[in-house]
């Protein structure tokens, strides 16, 4: 009975030290992950205030350019439609 006792607790304490060893292990690929996720965030950050200062100064002629798109497209549409 002793014996099946000891082997209870040696087999708790291994699945432990498995449990503090995943624990340490996955607390590494965190901070990793973390670490990152800082860098990409300071990159897109970056990239996004390139693009609105690139905005900012070509005006809203690029507006005019898609609307102009889109009533072409709507033309061509309502053609098509209206010849089927």
């Amino acid at each position: 009975m002793l014996e099946g006792l000891s082997a209870k607790v040696k087999l708790l304490k291994d699945i432990t030290i498995g449990i503090g060893n995943e624990v340490r292990e996955s607390t590494v690929q965190l901070s990793q992950m973390n670490d990152a996720f800082a860098e990409t965030s300071g990159i897109l950050s970056g990239t996004f205030r390139r693009m609105n200062n690139m905005a900012a100064r070509q005006g809203c002629r690029w507006l005019w350019y898609i609307v102009f798109m889109v009533v072409v497209f709507w033309f061509f549409l309502v053609v098509w439609w209206f010849r089927r």
